[in-house]
């Protein structure tokens, strides 16, 4: 067992002070310092622990891989909902702000042509489309009218209906907007078609609930007879030629009955154009011109 540390030192004196003039010591310094070494060796065992669970506490490659390969198929699966959800809030404000447009367009051609609750001032059904588009373009902030196709030919382009209507093949059929119409300055494209008459029955073909025609036992498409109580119709695309170009989303047809109020076909966006000024979604199926009904 090692000296006590106080009786080495005192030895240690009484060699100075006999008189030694030079003196070997040779003491371990874990002897000496004793309590100190142990502190140091505690004090060493504690940071090896330490740093044992810090090793510990660390993620390997293969854990952050797991990890990220997670995340991926979670964004993978959102990302697609939040950018249609983004795209549907982007599409609902500009159909609110061009039916605002057309609304107080309409207003001011009652004043203009008529009395409030009247637009056959506007919608006269002894006019042609071209100058009804004409007197309309009037109450616009327009950059362009284009009265004749050939004048324009790039405004002449298909749309999509608001969900698959299908030809007698069951192929997705689409629709062609064009001249005469006129552009905004914020790109909204605007057309419109005049009626010869106010109130009419006229013949259309019928469809299932699902888009595809009703055939008779020939094989001819069944047709109905109905009433139009309207004088004129107005198209709008809210971002002009860009895509979707599919009625419901981009774009949207109305038709005026003679006191100004609006009706509407499904298949062109009426619906849909109610949902959205209800704060609602656009209601629309995504489909291509050419898909067969399965």
């Amino acid at each position: 067992m090692p000296p006590p540390r106080n009786a080495l030192i005192n030895g240690v004196f009484d060699f100075w002070s006999k008189g030694a003039t030079h003196v070997d010591i040779c003491i371990n310094p874990l002897t000496l310092w004793g309590d100190g070494a142990r502190s140091a060796g505690k004090e060493t065992k504690r940071n090896q622990i330490i740093h044992s669970k810090k090793t510990k506490a660390a993620f390997t490659l293969a854990e952050v891989l797991i990890t990220l390969g997670i995340i991926g198929v979670v964004a993978a699966l959102t990302l697609p909902n939040l950018i249609a959800n983004y795209q549907n809030k982007v599409f609902a404000a500009h159909a609110k702000k061009a039916y605002s447009s057309i609304t107080q367009a309409i207003k001011m051609a009652e004043a203009e042509y008529g009395t409030p609750g009247d637009v056959t001032g506007l919608f006269d059904t002894s006019q042609t489309s071209r100058q009804l588009v004409e007197k309309l373009s009037k109450y616009f902030d327009t950059i362009d009218l284009c009265l004749n196709q050939s004048e324009c030919p790039k405004y002449k382009y298909d749309i999509l209906y608001s969900k698959p209507l299908y030809d007698k093949d069951k192929t997705a059929t689409t629709y062609a907007i064009g001249a005469p119409l006129f552009i905004l300055k914020d790109g909204t494209i605007i057309s419109a078609r005049q009626e010869k008459s106010c109130k009419k029955t006229v013949t259309f073909p019928s469809y299932s609930p699902d888009g595809v025609p009703v055939l008779d036992k020939d094989g001819n498409q069944v047709t109905y007879d109905t009433t139009k109580t309207y004088c004129g119709m107005i198209y709008f695309d809210t971002n002009g030629t860009k895509g979707p170009n599919q009625a419901g989303v981009d774009f949207f047809e109305l038709r005026f009955s003679a006191d100004g109020r609006t009706q509407g076909w499904v298949y062109t966006g009426y619906e849909s154009l109610l949902q959205i000024l209800q704060g609602k979604d656009p209601i629309y199926t995504k489909y291509k011109k050419g898909d067969k009904k399965e």
